[in-house]
């Protein structure tokens, strides 16, 4: 039986065509994708409307509080959004399948998941241990690969794989009960890497943290926002941190919001003395 150490190893042997992939393999690599497509394409997507274990870890308890509570206030999803999520499915479907075909153990792929009434679905599990796919941006790619997502983990990756480890922990397929490991692959150059974190102290408040963020959601809106931060360093304008830029309610936390286009993408201005030079375009 293989570990887990050699995971990463062992799928790039199996891309050079000396693993085990095999009909059987491609056949049900291709039945899921089929079926993913189905769930993303076969009708309109809509809001979840309730707290899942992948939010709780959210650093903004008012974007929990509106997913719950007011899901369809948000900005609808575009097109090429959710052409790229699906992207992501593809990218996981393959990548555990590799897995498969590497000789190690997947197990648990997308099993339900519930700890106080709070739902979510894990990626998988591999040799005993929680692992959650991360297909992402090269700069997103060198934080997994250096270990140093704890140090600027914008959307509580971290959180999220702990929530999960904790709600695996009575899960005869879970052998290793204090460790989950993101399997990231970076999407523009193809490099796969294994980020393991030692969640044991974590879960000592995991459940209390669980049914925090629950009574938070439960409540009325939280007042506290996260901070503007400055356009750049000579600009004395405001715009959303990252974080606040892909929120769905970004528009109903900031009245005068305002949107401008550069080569790059958007940046959102919640305060603006120096007009930029850019198109603005108008949320309706």
């Amino acid at each position: 039986m293989k570990k887990i150490d050699t995971l990463v190893r062992d799928i790039y042997k199996t891309v050079e065509g000396k693993g085990s992939w095999d009909s059987v393999v491609g056949s049900a690599f291709g039945s899921n994708l089929s079926s993913v497509a189905s769930q993303r394409f076969s009708s309109p997507q809509e809001p979840r409307g309730y707290l899942s274990l992948s939010s709780v870890g959210t650093p903004c308890k008012r974007k929990l509080w509106y997913k719950v509570n007011k899901p369809k206030e948000g900005e609808s999803l575009r097109p090429n959004t959710l052409l790229k999520f699906f992207y992501g499915d593809m990218i996981e479907e393959l990548i555990l399948s590799l897995a498969k075909a590497s000789g190690h153990t997947v197990e648990g792929e997308q099993s339900k998941l519930n700890v106080f009434g709070v739902k979510g679905h894990r990626d998988a599990v591999i040799d005993g241990m929680t692992v959650d796919v991360k297909s992402c941006s090269s700069y997103a790619y060198k934080k997994f690969k250096e270990g140093k997502l704890k140090d600027d983990d914008p959307f509580g990756y971290i959180s999220q794989l702990s929530s999960y480890v904790y709600a695996g922990k009575d899960d005869p397929l879970v052998t290793n009960k204090t460790h989950g490991a993101f399997l990231a692959v970076d999407k523009q150059n193809g490099n796969v890497c294994l980020d393991v974190y030692d969640f044991t102290k974590e879960l000592e408040t995991k459940g209390e943290e669980i049914k925090e963020v629950k009574s938070v959601v439960e409540g009325d809106i939280p007042k506290e926002k996260i901070d503007p931060i400055p356009q750049s360093k000579t600009s004395s304008n405001k715009k959303l941190s990252m974080q606040c830029s892909y929120c769905d309610f970004k528009y109903l936390c900031w009245d005068n919001l305002r949107t401008f286009i550069y080569s790059y993408g958007p940046e959102y201005l919640t305060h603006v003395e120096t007009e930029p030079k850019v198109p603005e375009i108008f949320h309706d």
